[in-house]
């Protein structure tokens, strides 16, 4: 679906608050965002909402997501695949052009074809390019359009890297780069059927072996935890 998201000021933006929504996506935990869906103008919106969460959730983690997910909008710009940034509301909320597509989450093996993932690579290897690192790349932040196009949603954990960035951020960012070339290999491989393993190796090795390091650490802290429980 074409969305023309012009003409809209952030006047227009505030008083969706005043409207109700065509559409309502609850959060899946306490600590996530309310996705209002509303129809204004032709122009299908989608914002991001905070302001329903509990009285701490909203005014720490809330503020600080919309502040770090606006500036990786800002950051990356209008790209294909990235719903367009139309601006914060308030403090608590932010709005982008709805994009009606089904999260990748919610396919099957085999449904989604080999090259859609040869696009979503070349879709986080724009953003890197712009300096966005996803960090937290999930199928449900992928989607996929009615004739097979890619998208990506949510920059909440989003690192922006500034053209001045000292050198330890430089090198988180390429970290945090890898990390999200290692989800786009897995997804690739759960939905196509190919070989897991292979798929992360051939991100590189650096990459695989970092990822794979990190596998262990996690599965050794789970233990434990699990023990301590």
């Amino acid at each position: 679906m074409k969305v023309n998201t012009a003409g809209l000021s952030a006047d227009d933006l505030d008083g969706l608050r005043r409207s109700e929504p065509s559409k309502r996506i609850p959060p899946r935990n306490r600590t996530k965002a309310d996705i209002l869906v509303y129809h204004f103008r032709d122009t299908w919106l989608a914002l991001k909402d905070y302001s329903a969460r509990p009285w701490l959730i909203r005014n720490t983690l809330g503020r600080y997501l919309v502040r770090r997910e606006s500036l990786a909008y800002r950051a990356a710009g209008e790209i294909e695949g990235l719903p367009r940034f139309l601006g914060r509301v308030g403090p608590l909320a932010l709005a982008t052009a709805w994009i009606d597509a089904r999260p990748l989450a919610q396919c099957s093996v085999g449904e989604v074809p080999g090259d859609f993932f040869d696009r979503l690579a070349a879709l986080v290897e724009s953003l890197h390019r712009r300096g966005v690192a996803l960090a937290d790349l999930h199928q449900r932040d992928v989607l996929v359009g009615r004739a097979g196009s890619v998208h990506i949603v949510d920059l909440a954990t989003a690192w922006t890297l500034d053209p001045g960035a000292h050198r330890l951020r430089r090198a988180i960012f390429r970290r945090v780069c890898d990390q999200d070339r290692i989800a786009v290999a897995r997804m690739r491989a759960r939905f196509t059927g190919a070989n897991e393993a292979d798929a992360i190796d051939a991100v590189g090795s650096r990459a695989a072996a970092r990822y794979r390091r990190a596998r262990k650490l996690k599965a050794w802290f789970d233990r434990v935890r699990g023990r301590q429980g």
